[in-house]
Parts: C-alpha cells; structure tokens; sequence
C-alpha cells in the first residue's frame, strides 16, 4: 500500500480511558471517475461499488484496478458481498428505494423494496453492512432539522418492518460499519453536516461520539464504510482542492476500543423495558415547562404523541401491538432525547 504523505491521529477518550482512531494508509485511485460509493473487502481485494455505471470494480491494496463487473444497474449506494452474489441498495427514489441481489456474473436473483420508515418511505439510501442474514443501512431521507437527524435500520430482507433503529447525527449519513456491538456511521457536509465519523453502542443504546475526518480541502465527501475486523476503510470523492481530483480509500486502525470525546445525547429513560401494558418514561430535565411526546412504531407511523410535564409519566401500552417503538421528546429548550421500546404483552 501506498504510505499517506500526511501522517494524523485523532486522540479520543472514553471516560478516563485514552483510546485512538488512526489514520495510518490511504489508497489513491487516480484517473477513476466512476463515483465509487459502496466499499467491500474479502482478502487482499476491495469490491468497489461504481454509482455512476453500477458497475463492481476489483482491485488490490495498492489501488491497481484489475477487474469490474456489470450488474445492470446505474447505481450503487452500498455494496455487502456474499459467497455467491452481491447486495447493491438503489440510490434515491420517492417511492421506495430498492435493493437488489446479483450473481458474481450479473445475474439477478432477487429483489426487495426497503420498508416504510419515520417520516414515509425508505427513499434515499446512505450505505449498507451485512450482521448476518440482516443488512444495516442508513438514510439521507427522509431526514430532519432537528435531532435525530436521520436514522439508521436493520431490516432481514422482505421483512416488512425494520428489526431495529438508531438515531443519527447528521442529514446526510452515508457510510455504515459495525466494530462489534458498535455502529459507525460517517456524515457528510452536504447540508452542512460536519464531515464526521461518529459511533453508537447498540447494547447500551448510547451515543459514544465522533471523530472529525482528516480532511485536506475542507470537503472530503465521505461515502460507503467497511470494517474487516481489524481496519475500517472509508470511501472519499475527494482529496486536494479541486472538486474533479482522484477518488481515495483511507484506512483508519482502532486501538483498544472505539472512544470518542464527545457530548452524549440525552436518552430517554423508559421502565420496564420490554414493556407489558404501561411503562414509565422519565425524560431528562429540560428546564421548566411540558415536554413533546412522540411515539413511532418500527414501521415509522406516529402511534402516541401529545404533551407531558417533564420528568416521570406512566404511558397505557395495553393496546399497543408486540415490537419495537421508538420514543422521542422535545424539551421546552429545543433539546432532543430518545429511547427505544420493546413492547411485549
């Protein structure tokens, strides 16, 4: 691999504990003008995922492009590869964007729409990653001009709800990996955005926080992620001062663990959980006055909503069906918590 000429490592903290997230390699693809957006590792080999052709591109560690493969399609917002296929994710559409599975040999095999989400359907897609026969994937819309900014799902393939949701920072996250039980996402500047890796622990369902990318010309334009177990490789449409230079795959390395000097973000305490016929939700002290309730089900459709005096409420859930909610409350001062419910009777 070609060594980085810039050498950056971002310092970041986890409670007391030092832990780092280092930029140690980069892989230049000069030349290439294929908006290369879904990334994939097996072995020495990158898969990457061409959004302009749709084509899969193969090349080695030292970014010498050695193959490609059409797949039939002009998109390619997310790439997972399997034994015997690839899952690539429709780019936008108002209607419901797509995922489609093709053969090593461009064949399709199957598709699924990616089911209705908060705030309609599952229209712009970010990135994908694979957590066994179920895909993560994030959403740059619908997206919000509060927190959550956006959302990320895991969703089994034609399922019609997702099986999980995280809140997002940012209005256009992209990127998407998983590091065990944490999720990494990375947001980028369209909207403003901060060009950010960010990170989430999904047991304690917390915010661990972000990182800002190591960026030469103030607009990285981060796109897919992938992590291989050891490094997380991220996709950027730019690097230097020109908006037509080459396309680059970093390569950050973790050291002990994921840690991130951030703010967490309010949550939204919510007992019992899972809850049978009530539950109890204690929402942080916003300053005086109500709070904004607001309840969605895992298919996105407001189910409760209404508003409550900060602190301790006891909410009917008798006549709520089995699953996943997600509660959000909006704090007289503007500020956002969340919570994720599982209902269960």
């Amino acid at each position: 691999m070609k060594q980085i000429i810039i050498s950056i490592a971002a310092a970041l903290f986890l409670s007391a504990t030092c832990t780092a997230q280092t930029l140690i390699d980069s892989i230049p693809y000069p030349g290439i003008s294929q908006n290369f957006w879904g990334i994939h590792l097996s072995g020495d080999t990158i898969f990457l995922g061409a959004d302009i052709s749709g084509d899969v591109y193969f090349s080695d560690l030292s970014g010498t492009i050695f193959g490609q493969q059409a797949t039939g399609y002009t998109f390619n917002h997310g790439l997972i590869r399997r034994p015997n296929s690839y899952l690539i994710a429709q780019d936008y559409t108002s209607n419901g964007a797509h995922l489609y599975e093709v053969s090593l040999a461009g064949t399709l095999l199957n598709t699924w729409t990616f089911p209705d989400v908060i705030g309609g359907h599952s229209s712009g897609i970010g990135d994908l990653c694979a957590e066994g026969n179920a895909v993560w994937y994030t959403m740059y819309y619908p997206d919000f001009d509060t927190y959550p900014f956006a959302y990320a799902y895991k969703w089994v393939p034609g399922d019609a709800a997702p099986i999980d949701t995280v809140p997002l920072h940012g209005e256009q996250p992209y990127g998407i990996a998983l590091k065990g039980d944490t999720l990494l996402y990375v947001t980028d500047d369209l909207h403003g955005d901060p060009e950010r890796i960010y990170s989430y622990n999904l047991t304690t369902k917390q915010d661990i926080g972000f990182v800002d990318l190591p960026d030469p010309d103030g607009d990285q334009s981060p796109r897919g992620m992938y992590y291989d177990g050891t490094y997380l490789y991220l996709v950027a449409q730019r690097i230097g001062g020109s908006a037509f230079a080459y396309q680059t795959v970093y390569i950050f390395e973790f050291d002990r663990s994921v840690g991130i000097s951030a703010q967490r973000s309010p949550a939204t305490s919510l007992l019992p959980n899972p809850a049978g016929d009530q539950v109890m939700i204690e929402t942080p002290r916003h300053g005086s006055g109500t709070t904004q309730l607001e309840v969605f089900n895992a298919t996105g459709v407001l189910v409760h909503g209404g508003s409550i005096v900060a602190g301790q409420h006891w909410m009917d859930t008798s006549t709520w069906g089995n699953g996943l909610y997600l509660v959000k409350t909006t704090g007289a001062d503007g500020t956002v918590a969340t919570g994720r419910l599982v209902v269960q009777h």
